[in-house]
């Protein structure tokens, strides 16, 4: 087998070039990026190679020529320049408070005062910046460049605290907006991050940045695209097909369903996790890599809070402006989901032909996040998910295939009382959520909030001979749910259906946390 070496949480490129790890070139859109804007922001989901772009982008601004031999870029730019330039990392800090903040830019700020050799004086953080950039631009004779990754960390880390996420974000608008006062004195900028706040947010003093984020021409500048993947790693699936004893063929097309499937723009081809490619190359197994890096912790507290009917996120539509923003996420939190890379681009449609845009269509990119995400939910919401609980996925799957509704209903009852939250806002919406983060587990077909004669049904679940149309009230009746199934029809556009029809109208105690009575009914066509 051939000796490959998978840069497997490495984001320094050169220490990936000097070392011979695997690279994937992107150096020719690197220079096609740094050619043709000052000022960009990208966001792309974490572990996506925001951090060696930016890396790729030190040492180029740096002239370090020798690190590119061989590259894309080597042929193309003729003068090796060097800039004085300082690369901000927000990472590797949790924000508690705004003085980590505070420190975790000073201690930056300090090691590019003494790398250019530079005063220190005592003064506020932007203040600082401000002089450094000036400082560094006059006593070298070059303007300066200047990097920012991951420069939402301090936000993302009190989405769940509005008044700290307010004081981070304060202190942060000050500083970045240094950037547009010293205009004269900076060659290029560059920030990026998993999320976008909004003009009206942190960017309101820096509102020259081009995004590039959802521009077709940069798709692929983070990730590996298709034609990369057959490029790049026909050794490394020719290696792990034979650990396996499988044809090559059928390896190419498990990577493909398992971490493919992102795209960031209109058109473009489909981008592979690289996270999950690699650490699957390198560990000769396939395995939930991306999504074990990281808690989603904070999209659960979202999730709680908004009461988001969570069955209806697969063909979410939006337009680009609603993706790029994500300041109001008690409104909406599909963007965010889109942004950290748990929902993406499946389509774009735009009915009336606007040269401004139409709308996206979103949903999960694979697999490995289809699965996780839902898996995730059920161990947060379900106590003692995967051990020993209430839920049991195959007797669950049983009662709705063989049309047992009566029993199924049984089991619905215990597992509702099984669950953990105490946060849901809405609570139909959060017993809905709960039906569906079940259903999605049993692998059962489930729409919720499903638009019907007159009105809209709370849920149904389709199988190959059964229809089930769920209407849940809370503190109330079930004959009053079944009254609204009867009175609006949810049934009837099914009256041509060779399937049998099940009305099952139930009720919610929030006293008892669980389904405390149901009628079922069959629709007589």
């Amino acid at each position: 087998m051939a000796d490959i070496k998978y840069p497997i949480g490495i984001q320094t490129f050169s220490e990936i070039i000097t070392e011979n790890y695997l690279y994937v070139d992107k150096t020719a859109l690197i220079y096609d990026l740094v050619k043709g804007s000052k000022y960009l922001f990208l966001s792309r989901p974490r572990r996506f190679g925001k951090s060696l772009l930016m890396s790729t982008l030190e040492a180029y601004f740096k002239g370090i020529k020798e690190l590119f031999k061989g590259l894309a870029i080597e042929q193309l730019e003729k003068d090796w320049t060097e800039y004085p330039v300082f690369r901000f990392d927000l990472s590797p800090a949790y924000y508690a408070d705004p003085a980590r903040l505070i420190s975790r830019i000073e201690s930056c700020l300090e090691n590019f005062e003494r790398e250019y050799n530079l005063d220190s004086p005592d003064k506020n953080i932007s203040e600082r910046f401000l002089r450094l950039i000036e400082g560094a631009c006059r006593k070298y004779n070059q303007k300066v460049v200047v990097l920012i990754d991951e420069y939402d960390k301090p936000m993302l880390d009190c989405l769940h605290d509005d008044a700290l996420h307010e004081a981070l974000k304060n202190e942060l608008r000050g500083f970045y907006s240094v950037m547009k006062t010293s205009d004269e004195f900076i060659k290029f900028a560059m920030l990026t991050g998993v999320t976008k706040f909004g003009k009206v947010s942190v960017f309101s003093g820096l509102n020259n940045l081009k995004d590039i984020s959802m521009l077709p021409r940069y798709n692929a500048l983070c990730g590996i695209s298709e034609t990369e993947f057959r490029s790049n790693f026909q050794q490394s699936v020719k290696d792990f097909s034979e650990v396996h004893d499988i044809p090559e063929e059928e390896t190419w097309g498990r990577f493909r369903e398992l971490y493919d499937g992102y795209r960031f723009a209109s058109r473009g081809e489909n981008i592979y996790n690289p996270f999950s490619v690699l650490n699957a190359f390198d560990s000769e197994e396939f395995g939930a890599y991306w999504y074990a890096s990281g808690s989603p912790s904070y999209l659960i507290r979202l999730i709680e809070r908004r009461s988001y009917p969570l069955a209806n996120l697969e063909g979410e539509k939006r337009t680009q402006d609603q993706l790029s923003d994500i300041t109001d996420t008690e409104r909406d939190i599909v963007p965010l989901l889109y942004q950290s890379g748990y929902l993406t681009i499946k389509g774009f449609e735009n009915p009336f032909n606007s040269p401004l845009g139409g709308l996206y269509i979103l949903g999960f990119p694979n697999i490995e996040v289809n699965e996780s995400f839902w898996s995730s939910l059920a161990n947060h919401f379900f106590r003692g998910y995967g051990q020993q609980s209430s839920f049991d996925a195959p007797l669950f799957i049983e009662d709705v295939r063989l049309g047992k509704p009566e029993r199924f209903m049984v089991r619905l009852r215990s597992l509702f009382a099984d669950t953990s939250s105490e946060a849901e806002t809405d609570k139909e919406i959060h017993f809905q959520n709960m039906m569906a983060i079940a259903c999605k587990m049993m692998g059962l077909y489930v729409r919720t909030e499903v638009h019907a004669h007159r009105g809209r049904c709370d849920m149904q679940i389709e199988t190959a001979d059964y229809v089930y149309i769920f209407e849940f009230k809370v503190d109330s009746t079930p004959e009053k749910a079944m009254e609204q199934i009867l009175e609006r029809g949810y049934h009837l556009r099914f009256e041509a259906d060779n399937r049998n029809v099940f009305l099952i109208a139930a009720n919610f105690s929030t006293k008892s946390r669980t389904l405390d009575n149901w009628i079922i009914d069959i629709y007589k066509k």
